[in-house]
């Protein structure tokens, strides 16, 4: 017995080290994917910060480029009309542009010495000669009139530092006049670094290509990072000598002694590049915090099982000295087994007759058998005890047993009489009455409640529905169905998990429960689908409408609120259809819950997170939707569906390709726009033959122009749906279509929503790719509407970005729909894309978005979509016309 002891003390020694040990590696793994991923968010954050700041000054530098130019030409034209640099137009136009660039820079124009002839503004003269300056002299001496962007030179106060960008103007006879110059304080682009949030620690800084500090922020004390100082950390001049334009890359103890993870951006129009830092201190933070947490969660894990283990160690004296009673108790082992001497107190238990009163067997120990039967006396109770001895023959009788929690439940008990040790006892062993009755209540219970959430499920909510319809019809009153659905669940099961969206599931049958009276009914019906039915409301139609109404409300701002799921947080909504039920004795028990479902729908056409009341107009409108269901499939077999088209249109006013917009042309209704049917061609699966259809038949007419030199140059872009682009056979089916019809691949352009991007991204590519190997185009529809990931959007093989009509629309009055109209144009540019903007409808949003270098159009302004022969005829009045310049921008529209 010894030698066991020992072995057993080794055993636990060993299970706690071995369980410490597992314990403490699986947090070090965790933590160290936990700051792995950290530090993978923070690179991506300031890659895309880096890239929203090259943009920035990019825009900067164009706005100046474009002042330079339109001086540049006024002076141009005075200087072969012999007029004089004093001419009201040049000095208008110097002021016009001086006072749109006033927090920009300060503009100059000198002469063909260097020397300043015309200005305006209140900076510094920084360029009241600039003979003998590198860009001076290299516009003097070459025949570039384009842009060039000085090196950091010193303003006249001192401290100051200046950046230069000028343009090169001509005499007529081409030779050098002067130029005309914009200088840029370094304080500019400190406000443009200083509108990135990158917390105590971060940095964002410009430098030039040698590695002189442009401008920096948040300022700092070392001589490294004062403006005009050459410096830099070993990484980034490897970065810089390897020629890459943009690289994310971690600096140790930089010039102010700050850890960073960073990311360089080589600017695209200035000899200079930016770098944006977030210090290591503040994005590890949070995972300092964790490693603080897990540290306690170890310490406390190794004092639990250090205890649990002490505890075991005691266990294993105890034990050996019960070891004999424990050998009777399991050689006589029966349901409930327990040892009382003749007065009726327990001197032993087995385990299954503690959980059977529910009670520890430190208390058993010790009790009478007085305190738990129900049935007999106390005297009772010590008369067959006494009897069981006296006869000493196995006895058997029921009674009841009362458990700690004071339920009752009968038992058959067997007693007979033994020694112990040398002193009388009565063995008994007690039966809980197979047992069979909680075996019946599991059976109902997996019968008439939801597993999972422990609601009562459809069945169990009919019955209780019919009984409420009874009642009402009895008591003249009425009650209410909550037919309410969760919003966008399948997204969680998609992207979390079933488990996690099962423990959402079960949230939201707490949260119901919550909502109601104890009287009322809550049930789950399956999926994410729940019902709540109300009782007693009052007679009064509307008094009852009021009182579901509050109901439905209060359930709809418990379920607006975020659930924590695994890592991932979850913004909860839901739609709910609302119905009265008991005002007609005569109706189906299934009645109510079609109705409720009905208005749930109407609910979730209207948006989502509402409520809605059913009336006679959800059934027509269901009736509705029914007969256009079937009409659609049957106007597909009749070839009822026809193609307009809108037409796409350059600066110059040449069309260059149209818009293919399918139309359903119905035998008694005429034409049926596709707002109408598109949505529900989507949900019944409709979207993809009829997408197909829509492939071909532009294909076909693709073939057909192609043949005729003046519409051969035309392409035709085709909208093609999210769900018909992930079709396994999609990439395959298009193959043959083209090889069909003949159609020149190069003149297809298959149009994209963001939502088709979003799942998948590879699969994705994948189809992209395959595609654009046969020549077809691609252009990204509605972008900005929804959510792309820069670093997504740069991998996808796309030709063209179309600036969404909602942008457009309030171009002129809404300027953030402007800035986000300027930040697509941009950003196409720098990704090498085509831009269009679609919604054209006025010739001043037009001139606007010329202004910022769109030149691509398509609208109501230039033509509405038309059927093929109206399209026909106005391409040939475009044709006769010729190409013709649309009206110049002004410089800011």
């Amino acid at each position: 017995m010894y030698q066991n002891k020992n072995v057993v003390l080794l055993g636990l020694v060993a299970t706690v080290v071995v369980l410490n040990l597992f314990v403490c590696g699986m947090l070090a793994h965790a933590l160290g994917n936990s700051k792995a991923r950290k530090e993978a968010e923070v690179r991506t954050t300031v890659e895309n910060l880096s890239l929203l700041l090259d943009q920035s000054i990019t825009s900067s530098v164009r706005e100046i480029d474009l002042a330079l130019q339109l001086i540049g030409e006024q002076l141009e034209r005075e200087l072969r009309s012999g007029a004089g640099f004093a001419d009201a137009d040049t000095m208008a136009l110097i002021a016009l542009q001086q006072s749109w660039l006033a927090e920009i820079a300060e503009l100059r124009v000198t002469d063909e010495n260097g020397m300043a002839v015309l200005g305006l503004g209140s900076a510094p003269r920084e360029c009241a000669s600039c003979a003998g300056l590198d860009f001076f002299e290299a516009h003097r001496a070459g025949t570039d009139s384009g842009l060039i962007a000085s090196k950091l030179v010193r303003g006249e106060t001192p401290g100051t530092w200046v950046m230069i960008f000028s343009r090169r103007y001509e005499r007529p006879d081409g030779t050098f006049a002067g130029v005309v110059t914009a200088v840029v304080p370094t304080s500019h682009f400190e406000r443009l670094l200083s509108g990135l949030k990158l917390g105590p620690n971060g940095v964002a800084l410009m430098r030039d290509l040698d590695m002189t500090m442009v401008a920096r922020f948040p300022p700092s004390a070392a001589v490294a990072a004062q403006t005009g100082s050459r410096g830099g950390s070993l990484e980034l001049s490897d970065i810089i000598a390897s020629g890459a334009g943009a690289q994310s890359f971690y600096s140790a103890r930089t010039a102010d002694g700050v850890n960073r993870i960073n990311a360089f951006r080589r600017l695209s129009l200035a000899p200079a590049f930016v770098v944006v830092g977030w210090g290591e201190d503040d994005y590890l933070a949070p995972w300092w915090d964790e490693v603080r947490k897990a540290g306690v969660q170890a310490l406390i894990f190794l004092l639990v099982t250090t205890l649990a283990a002490w505890q075991l160690w005691r266990l294993v004296g105890a034990s050996e000295r019960a070891n004999q009673r424990s050998r009777i108790l399991l050689q006589n082992a029966s349901d409930g087994i327990h040892i009382t001497d003749l007065q009726g107190d327990v001197i032993e238990a087995s385990d299954a007759f503690c959980r059977m009163l529910g009670y520890p067997r430190s208390e058993i120990i010790g009790m009478n058998v007085s305190n738990w039967d129900a049935r007999l006396t106390a005297r009772e109770a010590l008369a067959a005890i006494a009897r069981v001895h006296e006869q000493g023959e196995v006895c058997t009788l029921e009674t009841l047993h009362r458990r700690a929690d004071g339920e009752t439940f009968p038992v058959e008990v067997t007693s007979f009489p033994l020694d112990l040790d040398g002193r009388p006892v009565v063995f008994h062993s007690a039966r809980d009455i197979t047992a069979r009755k909680m075996s019946e209540d599991a059976v109902k219970k997996l019968a008439f409640f939801d597993p999972l959430t422990s609601l009562p499920n459809r069945r169990l909510l009919i019955e209780r529905l019919e009984v409420a319809l009874r009642s009402c019809a009895y008591h003249k009153g009425r009650g209410a169905l909550l037919f309410i659905d969760l919003d966008n669940f399948k997204a969680v099961n998609d992207t979390i998990g079933h488990h996690e969206g099962d423990r959402l599931l079960q949230e939201v049958a707490e949260i119901l429960l919550l909502c109601v009276r104890k009287d009322d009914s809550v049930a789950r019906l399956g999926g994410d689908e729940f019902v709540v039915m109300l009782e007693g409301l009052n007679g009064n139609c509307a008094e009852a409408v009021r009182e579901a109404d509050m109901v439905a409300n209060k359930v709809l701002r418990a379920l607006c609120r975020p659930f924590h799921l695994g890592s991932t947080e979850y913004r909860g909504s839901a739609s709910i259809g609302v119905t009265l039920f008991g005002d007609d004795p005569q109706e189906s028990i299934e009645e109510p819950l079609r109705r409720a479902d009905l208005a749930m729908y109407q609910a979730k056409m209207a948006g989502r997170n509402a409520v809605r009341f059913f009336n006679p107009q959800m059934q027509a409108e269901v009736s509705r939707r029914a007969e256009m269901d079937a009409g659609l499939w049957l106007a597909l077999e009749r070839e009822q569906f026809v193609l307009h088209y809108q037409p796409q249109v350059l600066a110059d006013g040449r069309v260059v390709a149209v818009e293919a917009l399918v139309r359903w042309q119905h035998p008694e209704r005429g034409i049926v726009p596709p707002t109408e049917f598109i949505a529900l061609a989507e949900e019944n699966g409709l979207i993809v033959p009829l997408g197909r259809w829509v492939l071909e038949a532009a294909c076909m007419q693709l073939a057909r122009w192609a043949s005729d030199p003046s519409r051969a140059d035309i392409a035709i872009a085709v909208n093609v749906s999210a769900r018909q682009f992930r079709h396994e056979r999609f990439v395959d089916e298009l193959a043959d279509i083209l090889e069909r019809t003949g159609a020149p691949p190069s003149r297809l352009e298959i149009e994209l929503t963001e939502s088709s991007l979003l799942a998948d991204v590879e699969s994705v590519i994948a189809r992209m790719d395959a595609l654009k190997e046969r020549g077809v185009r691609f252009s990204l529809d509605d972008f900005g509407t929804g959510y792309s990931s820069l670093a997504y959007l740069k991998r996808l093989p796309l030709d063209q970005l179309k600036i969404d009509k909602g942008f457009v629309r309030d171009i002129l009055v809404d300027p953030n729909d402007a800035a986000i109209a300027k930040m697509v144009i941009v950003l196409a540019e720098s990704l090498g894309l085509q831009v269009l903007a679609e919604g054209v409808e006025t010739d001043a949003q037009r001139v606007f978005l010329a202004g910022q270098g769109c030149d691509a159009y398509q609208g109501y302004l230039f033509s509405r979509p038309l059927p093929l022969e109206a399209l026909e005829a106005y391409l040939g009045m475009r044709r006769l016309r010729g190409p013709r310049r649309l009206r110049a921008a002004s410089i800011r529209g």
